[in-house]
């Protein structure tokens, strides 16, 4: 079952219930309505006939009499002439009767009547009647029963009538609605059908492709707006997979061809134990900056996968700083460039000291690789109410302004001629370091900022939470 078919039927279902609640409502409130406007004109039959009313007392005398103890009554007014009526006595004789109530299919025992009441009866031709008794005593005068009623008959042809008109209305409206309700979920739901005709054409190999429908600002507007949305970052995601196994099969491949280079001109012919020695030593080197590669790929492997574990613990970020500092200044002492640590002496962070280590030591060694002889890198750590801000300042040549927005892409180089000859302590030298410091930050709900001016240096300000708003 479609969901057209399913909203129709939920739809007509719905107004089905409510019509009939609506029927039950007026067919219940008409009648309680006539019946009640029936009793009020019985009621108002009752006033004038007892206020017309007189005994003629053959006594004389001013005690009171029952109804017919040697006494005529007259009535000085004429019913309607809807209305049947008669007068008896406390005895349930007759005193006033046109012979309406002659062979009338209800007991007129009235002997036992000492309140007013209303009752449903019926005359001998079968006339329903509603039938309203009232017990009087007229002061000095006499007493008895009057009997007045008035035939329901028309209330029950409105009814009939009602009943009528709401049983071939409804089946009309019910129709009339689902005809309606389908065409609505067709036009509402033929957006979605697009939507899905141009989504099962797109494939991987083609996903340049959007949807591109001209909707309204509402849900199915959002909903195929929200698709193409999808469908950027999908083929932003592919494209970014795609230039990453092109960059690292490339990256792998340059020291690969230079490894099996230097083997093969030390095979070439015999040689001398020390140019044995240092075709060793550049093979070494080579290594080194493989395996670097490989690691940094395998970190980024992890990190996307999410199985890189996040273990936060209490620790002095300034006793870090310092280590890092310290294990990075023979390279810096090596290129004759002053290394310095501005620091508060207790500086504590929840944090995993294990990512920090790795985050700073990647800044520190891009800014001694890029730095030149001479020049100097400045690392200042500073609080800012529940931030730690670690600024790393270098002397280098500056980033142009048109390389900051993609300066933290993965194998992302300014420079890349002079980023494969210039070799740090620890990185491979891919365009990698940057893009694990960016996610190392990030993992720590902080981030990286970058200042840089052409030919005066470059500041990285890493901003880190003190507390972790995630563990």
């Amino acid at each position: 079952m479609n969901i057209r078919l399913r909203l129709t039927l939920w739809y007509t279902a719905i107004l089905f219930l409510i019509l009939m609640t609506f029927s039950v409502v007026v067919y219940i409130g008409l009648t309680r309505s006539l019946f009640t406007a029936l009793d009020d004109h019985l009621q108002r039959e009752v006033s004038e006939i007892l206020g017309n009313l007189h005994f003629d007392n053959e006594a004389g005398d001013d005690d009171d009499h029952e109804a017919g103890d040697g006494s005529s009554i007259e009535l000085a007014y004429q019913p309607d002439e809807r209305v049947f009526w008669r007068v008896l006595d406390s005895k349930g004789r007759s005193l006033i009767d046109n012979g309406s109530f002659e062979d009338a299919e209800f007991e007129a025992d009235v002997t036992q009547t000492n309140k007013t009441q209303f009752e449903y009866a019926t005359l001998a031709n079968n006339t329903p009647i509603r039938l309203h008794t009232v017990p009087f005593v007229i002061e000095h005068q006499g007493a008895g029963v009057l009997q007045v009623a008035e035939s329901y008959q028309y209330i029950q042809e409105v009814q009939g009538q009602l009943i009528f008109l709401l049983a071939i209305g409804i089946p009309f409206t019910l129709l009339g609605a689902s005809v309606g309700g389908w065409f609505l979920a067709t036009n509402a739901l033929n957006p979605i059908d697009r939507i899905t005709r141009t989504v099962q054409q797109i494939s991987a190999d083609d996903l340049h492709h959007r949807l591109n429908l001209k909707l309204p600002n509402d849900e199915v507007g959002r909903l195929a707006a929200t698709f193409d949305q999808m469908l950027a970052r999908l083929e932003a995601a592919f494209e970014r997979q795609k230039r990453f196994i092109a960059d690292a099969s490339h990256e792998m491949r340059t020291p690969l061809t230079i490894l099996k280079g230097d083997i093969e001109v030390a095979l070439n012919r015999p040689r001398t134990i020390p140019e044995y020695q240092h075709t060793l030593e550049m093979v070494n080197q080579t290594t080194d900056r493989l395996n670097a590669l490989v690691q940094e790929l395998f970190l980024l492997a992890r990190a996307d996968n999410h199985q890189f574990p996040f273990e936060p613990e209490q620790f002095n970020l300034a006793d870090l700083l310092t280590k890092e500092v310290a294990n990075l200044m023979p390279y810096a002492i090596k290129k004759d460039i002053a290394l310095n640590l501005d620091t508060p002496e207790n500086i504590p962070i929840k944090a995993d000291p294990a990512k920090l280590s790795r985050l700073f030591m990647n800044l520190i060694d891009n800014a001694l690789k890029y730095s030149d002889s001479g020049g100097r890198v400045d690392v200042s750590v500073t609080r800012h109410n529940d931030h730690v801000c670690t600024a790393i300042s270098d002397t280098g040549p500056g980033i142009p302004l048109e390389h900051l927005p993609q300066l933290f892409d993965r194998f992302y180089r300014v420079d890349k001629a002079r980023s494969r000859s210039v070799s740090g302590a620890s990185s491979s030298g891919a365009g990698l370091g940057l893009s694990i410091a960016q996610w190392l930050a990030q993992v720590h709900g902080g981030y990286i900022e970058v200042e840089s001016t052409e030919n005066q240096g470059s500041t990285f300000m890493v901003w880190l939470p003190i507390e972790p708003a995630t563990i």
